[in-house]
C-alpha cells in the first residue's frame, strides 16, 4: 500500500467526553494517541472546538461540537448557518447492511462547505473549502453517551415496585396471568436495526468520518479470529426443577448431535441442583449463575445486598459442582450500573444481564435495551449483551408459534452476522423449545450457526475472555507498517484479524487483509515473541 497510515490524535476539552472518544477508538481497535505533538499522518479529532492545537495546517482536523454553543460558535467562524431536526440517520455499514439512530442533528449549511458525508437529505460531515478543517454536524459524544448509559438502567415500574413489594414471589402468581398483564401493556414494536443498534451507527459514524477526513488508509483490528466474521452463543436460563430435569436434556441432545457448547444459568437456591447434575452440564458447557432464588427482587435491594446474593450464587454453584462460575445473568435480565458493579465485586469475569433490545422490559413494562450487538468492558468487567430477543418474548408476549420464533431470530440474525456482531441466543428449557416435540425447530435454528463456516459458536466464557484479550491488543505503526502488538503473552493475539480501511461509501466500509503479516504475526505468537 502506497498511502500511508492513518493514527488518530484525541482531544477534548471534558474529560468524559475524552473518555467516550477513547470507546470509540478502542471499539475499532484503530491507533490512537492523545498527545498532539506525536508522530505525522495523524488526523486531529476533537470533542469540542479545539484550543489548544492550530487547525488549519497540514494535518486533517475532525471537529465534533459538544454543545450548542460550539455549533455557533463553528457556525460564525465558518460564516454558515445551522439547522436543528429530529432525523433518522442510517448509514451503511458492510454490504446489504445499515445503522440506524434516532437523534438530533445541526446541519451546518454554506456555499463553502464541502459534503463529505450524508445520509438521506442529511449532511453528516462537511468540510471546510481550502482547509483541513472538517465539521459533524451531530453530537455523536453525547449521543453515544446518553444511549449506552440511558441502556444500562431499567427502571423498574410502579407496578412491578408495587408487586414485588407483596410478600410472595412473583412465580406464585399463576404464568398466563404474568403473560397476559405483560401482553397487554407491550407496544407493538418490532425489532430492527435501530432499536437493536443505534450504537453501532454511532460507531459508524465515528470511523467513517475518520476515513473521509484523512482519505487515507486506517489499519482497525477485526473483531473475531481470522477466517470468521461473526460469533454465536447458545445460553439457557434454567428457572424451574422441571426445566432443569425434564427440559434441558431435550435441549442437550439437540446441542451434543450438533457438536455445540453451551452455557447453563442457573439459580443457587430456587430449587435443589446436585452435585451429578452440575458436573454432567459442566462437562457438555459452561455453568452461570442466576441469583439465588430468582425472586425477580434483586433490582430493588441495596448495592450490599446485590453483592451479597451474587457472591452467595457464585460460591454455592462452585462448592456444589466442583467447576468454575465467571459469569452472572440476571432473573428477568434485571441491570443496572450498580448492579454491573456488584457482579464485578462478586469476582465474575461477566454479566450477560442486559438485552440489546426487547419488545418488553418485565421489570419498566416497556421495550428496552442496550443499543449494541457487541461485547464492552464497563466499570471493570466484560458486558456482553443478549443480542438476540429471548425465547420467551417471542413465545409468551408477541404470542408467536415456536416455527415463527425461530423464523424471527433468524431474521433478526442475519443482519448481525452482516455487520459482524454476536449472536447470543437465550432458550429457557422452561418454555416450548425444551418439550420434545420442538426439538425439530430448535434444531433448525442451531443448524443455520453450525453449518455457515463464517460463524464461530463460542460458550459466554470464551467470547468474554476473547474480548478481553482483544482489548488489551493495539495496533503500532512502525517505518509506515502496522503490526498487532499486546501486554499478554497470549497466544491468541496472533489470531487476531489486522485489516487496513481503505475507503467508505454505499456498502459501507472498503476493508483489505494483509494476510502475509498476520501469519507473521501468528507465528510469533507462538513462539511467544508477541
Amino acid at each position: 500500500m502506497t498511502a500511508p497510515l492513518i493514527s488518530i490524535t484525541l482531544s477534548a476539552g471534558v474529560p468524559e467526553n475524552l473518555s467516550i472518544l477513547i470507546q470509540l477508538a478502542e471499539f475499532w481497535k484503530i491507533p490512537y494517541s492523545q498527545d498532539t505533538n506525536d508522530q505525522a499522518n495523524r488526523v486531529k479529532v476533537s470533542s469540542g472546538i479545539p484550543i489548544d492545537e492550530k487547525t488549519g495546517g497540514d494535518e486533517p482536523v475532525l471537529i465534533i461540537p459538544s454543545s450548542s454553543e460550539d455549533f455557533r460558535e463553528l457556525a460564525n467562524k465558518y460564516h454558515l448557518r445551522t439547522a436543528e431536526k429530529r432525523a433518522t440517520i442510517r448509514l451503511p455499514i458492510a454490504p446489504g447492511a445499515s445503522t440506524a439512530v434516532r437523534t438530533t442533528v445541526t446541519e451546518f449549511q454554506g456555499s463553502t462547505l464541502e459534503p463529505l458525508l450524508t445520509a438521506g437529505a442529511v449532511t453528516l460531515v462537511s468540510r471546510v473549502q481550502g482547509t483541513k478543517e472538517n465539521l459533524v454536524s451531530l453530537d455523536m459524544v453525547t449521543e453515544y453517551r446518553r444511549f449506552l448509559y440511558e441502556g444500562l438502567e431499567d427502571e423498574p415500574s410502579r407496578i412491578f415496585r408495587l408487586i414485588s413489594s407483596m410478600p410472595i414471589s412473583y412465580h406464585l402468581v399463576p404464568r398466563p396471568l404474568r403473560n397476559w398483564s405483560l401482553r397487554r401493556t407491550r407496544h407493538a414494536a418490532k425489532p430492527d436495526e435501530e432499536s437493536i443498534g443505534p450504537l453501532e451507527c454511532l460507531r459508524t459514524l465515528f470511523l467513517a468520518s475518520i476515513v473521509l477526513a484523512s482519505e487515507g488508509p486506517v489499519p482497525r483490528i477485526g473483531f473475531w479470529e481470522r477466517g470468521k466474521e461473526y460469533v454465536a452463543s447458545v445460553t439457557h436460563d434454567t428457572e424451574s426443577r422441571k426445566g432443569l430435569e425434564e427440559g434441558a436434556p431435550n435441549l442437550l441432545d439437540v446441542e451434543t448431535k450438533l457438536g455445540i457448547r453451551s452455557t447453563w444459568n442457573l439459580p443457587s437456591d430456587r430449587y435443589a441442583v446436585s452435585t451429578p447434575v452440575l458436573r454432567d452440564l459442566a462437562k457438555v458447557g459452561d455453568i452461570g449463575a442466576h441469583d439465588t432464588r430468582h425472586d425477580g427482587r434483586l433490582i430493588l435491594v441495596s448495592l450490599e445486598a446485590k453483592t451479597q446474593r451474587a457472591t452467595q450464587s457464585k460460591r454455592k454453584l462452585e462448592l456444589t459442582g466442583n467447576t468454575t462460575v465467571l459469569g452472572f445473568r440476571s432473573p428477568l435480565l434485571q441491570h443496572s450500573r450498580e448492579l454491573l458493579t456488584a457482579v464485578e465485586k462478586a469476582g465474575y469475569e461477566f454479566d450477560s444481564s442486559v438485552p440489546s433490545w426487547e419488545p418488553l422490559s418485565p421489570t419498566s413494562q416497556k421495550p428496552h435495551g442496550m443499543g449494541t450487538v457487541f461485547p464492552l468492558q464497563i466499570d471493570g468487567i466484560i458486558e456482553i449483551p443478549v443480542t438476540l430477543p429471548q425465547d420467551h418474548q417471542f413465545l409468551r408476549i408477541m404470542g408467536l408459534s415456536p416455527r415463527e420464533t425461530v423464523n424471527e431470530l433468524l431474521h433478526l440474525s442475519a443482519w448481525i452476522r452482516m455487520i459482524g456482531g454476536a449472536c447470543i441466543i437465550l432458550v429457557h428449557p422452561d418454555y416450548e423449545f425444551g418439550q420434545p416435540e420442538y426439538q425439530t425447530e430448535y434444531a433448525r435454528l442451531l443448524e443455520e450457526f453450525r453449518k455457515d463456516p463464517q460463524c464461530k459458536i463460542m460458550t459466554m466464557k470464551e467470547i468474554a475472555r476473547w474480548w478481553k484479550m482483544r482489548n488489551a491488543a493495539y495496533i503500532d505503526i512502525s517505518n509506515g507498517v502496522a503490526s498487532i502488538r499486546s501486554g499478554q503473552n497470549d497466544p491468541a493475539v496472533g489470531t487476531l484479524d489486522l485489516q487496513i480501511v481503505t475507503g467508505y461509501g454505499s456498502s459501507g466500509f472498503e476493508i483489505q487483509r494483509d494476510d502475509s503479516e498476520a501469519t507473521e504475526m501468528e507465528r510469533q505468537a507462538l513462539r511467544g515473541a508477541i
